[in-house]
């Protein structure tokens, strides 16, 4: 398997598309508006213990009260710990423990917070529709090989990495580098690292936490302590391995940014990193733009005839899986087979790319064979193995659904870019202002570079124009900036939300 990692960079939004043999499977979406705050680090006082809920409310500064329960909020205790919920544990937690959400192994919340009470707390989860930013007491620090976990007082290595040889190799060299009150988890991208790669890892990632404990000292509650990496910098961090033979990027600053990023702390994917400088946008290769468009459909057709229906609601999503017109097969039987296995593929990158997150009910095409079902799952486990965010497939249920879990840290792709659809009573969806404003971004630099000279008007929906006069104002002037021409921007009452006009000269 061969992955390219394509990253399109505009002034308030970077965009990056994982393409493994030539199919996105996997965007990553950042706007400056809505930064993740995944990871940083937050001197952070308790406004309100709710012991019902067994759970409290936390001011960190950020504008909205922040969430945590029992268990994030009960302190280290080296006797009895396990790897937490961190920021840098997406699917890389240590094989020698399994954590389980909801599990109370320390009292209630109210044995461990009060009222008032200022604490060191790390964001673990954005805020999500109505819900704020969940924290944990739990830090976690991640670096591009290790994660430094304070105070947890052992190593571990990540399940991704399942040949023996290796966990023994790198367990003994972290053997070497641990002091007696550290703990680590090495990372999936330590496979293969050597042990000075990984001792530079350590060193930075103890002066992080230094410069953390030296901030809390010199600042009131609330306070941000850490923010992390930059988003590319993050993303570069976070999702890139040896399968990943070309790096594009569509803009000259940030590729000589993040490769000199690559040459400090990953030299080994410097010489992988190449300008996109061709006539057209980066994500017109491999079709990206339209994937994401299709991904954003409830209705996705296999190749076989069959299909998926994908409907998410507050509580799960259920994907539900459709024969369609296979009749390839010899038997019934073997068509059932042939479309979930083929259903399972896909499903499998269907969560990735939307970004799906909690809980997911799967509705197969009913079969008899207890080997069939096997073959199926087995599928699903293999499609999920290259994800980075932590998932686990429960099995099929009484009632014949497959039931898997995935951790839920950010919105959904869904939830990013589109708003509730108003028209059809919130059963719908509809792009949201900022996402058809980046939209109008992108198009005015490609006509501005392609099309005759002279000035530009926009047209758009009152609330677009509204985006780009007021909250977009930053990213859209920046850009206007470079284009050397006057652009005029101007309302359509008439105008569907998702509809735009550019007008040159």
């Amino acid at each position: 398997m061969t992955d390219e990692l394509l990253v399109n960079v505009m002034p308030g939004e970077i965009r990056a598309a994982m393409v493994s043999d030539g199919e996105l499977v996997e965007l990553f979406i950042e706007r400056r508006r809505k930064a993740s705050l995944v990871g940083n680090v937050y001197l952070g006082r308790v406004s309100r213990v709710i012991p019902g809920m067994d759970a409290a409310f936390m001011e960190i500064g950020i504008g909205r009260a922040a969430f945590i329960g029992a268990d994030a909020a009960r302190e280290f205790d080296p006797r009895n710990d396990d790897p937490g919920n961190g920021p840098g544990n997406d699917n890389e937690t240590s094989s020698d423990t399994a954590h389980e959400p909801g599990r109370r192994n320390g009292g209630r919340i109210g044995d461990h917070l009060t009222e008032g009470q200022v604490i060191t707390v790390q964001v673990v989860k954005d805020a999500i529709g109505g819900k704020g930013a969940q924290v944990t007491r739990r830090m976690a620090l991640p670096g591009r090989y290790l994660v430094l976990t304070p105070a947890r007082h052992r190593v571990s290595v990540s399940r991704q990495i399942t040949d023996k040889a290796e966990q023994d190799r790198l367990s003994g060299i972290m053997t070497g580098i641990a002091g007696p009150d550290e703990g680590f988890i090495l990372r999936t991208a330590a496979a293969g690292a050597q042990a000075d790669e990984l001792q530079q890892d350590a060193e930075y990632l103890r002066r992080v936490l230094i410069d953390i404990e030296a901030a809390r000292d010199q600042r009131n509650a609330p306070a941000l302590l850490h923010g992390e990496l930059d988003p590319l910098p993050r993303i570069f961090r976070d999702h890139l391995h040896e399968t990943v033979k070309t790096i594009r990027v569509d803009d000259g600053e940030s590729c000589a940014r993040i490769r000199d990023f690559c040459t400090r702390f990953m030299p080994r994917m410097a010489d992988r990193i190449q300008r996109h400088g061709g006539p057209e946008p980066i994500f017109a290769l491999h079709d990206i733009e339209d994937g994401i468009a299709r991904a954003g459909q409830p209705h996705i057709g296999l190749k076989s005839g069959g299909g998926l229906v994908i409907e998410a609601t507050e509580a799960l999503t259920a994907i539900d899986v459709n024969s369609g017109s296979f009749t390839d097969a010899s038997t019934i039987i073997d068509t059932a087979l042939h479309t979930n296995l083929e259903a399972a593929a896909e499903i499998a990158r269907q969560i990735r790319l939307r970004n799906i997150g909690g809980m997911i009910v799967i509705d197969f095409i009913h079969m008899d064979e207890d080997d069939h079902w096997d073959r199926v799952i087995d599928g699903l486990e293999t499609g999920l193995a290259g994800d980075h965010t932590h998932s686990r497939v429960i099995g099929l249920t009484g009632a014949g659904l497959v039931e898997l879990t995935r951790r839920r840290r950010r919105e959904s792709l869904i939830q990013a870019l589109t708003d509730p659809c108003m028209a059809c009573a919130g059963t719908g969806r509809i792009s949201s202002p900022e996402t058809v404003a980046h939209d109008i971004m992108r198009a005015l630099r490609r006509e501005a570079r392609n099309g005759g000279p002279g000035p530009i008007s926009i047209m758009a929906a009152a609330d677009v124009i509204d985006m780009l006069e007021e909250d977009a104002a930053p990213s859209y002037e920046a850009l206007v900036s470079t284009l050397g021409r006057l652009v005029t921007l101007r309302r359509a009452p008439e105008y569907a939300r998702e509809h735009f006009d550019i007008f040159i000269g």
